[in-house]
């Protein structure tokens, strides 16, 4: 029962810190995360996505693409 102690009070701090750390909502978290470091908004306010991301999900995208042309042909 020492487990599920540690679990209920984990949840307790978690909902605490939450409460007192508006900005730290997930979606904001994800939202920086997400976003240009050098320059988060362009001059129209929309959000600039990080290139370094952008890039990765491009490349696994296509590897996923290549992937699936070669299994489609051994099959």
């Amino acid at each position: 029962m020492k487990a599920n102690t540690k679990l209920g009070e984990m949840h307790e701090r978690l909902i605490d810190f939450h409460l007192r750390n508006p900005r730290e909502l997930i979606g904001n978290v994800l939202l920086m995360w997400v976003e240009d470091p050098l320059k988060p908004r362009d001059e129209h306010g929309r959000l600039r996505v990080n290139p370094i991301l952008l890039v990765l999900a491009i490349v696994v995208a296509l590897g996923f693409g290549i992937f699936l042309v070669f299994s489609m042909v051994q099959s």
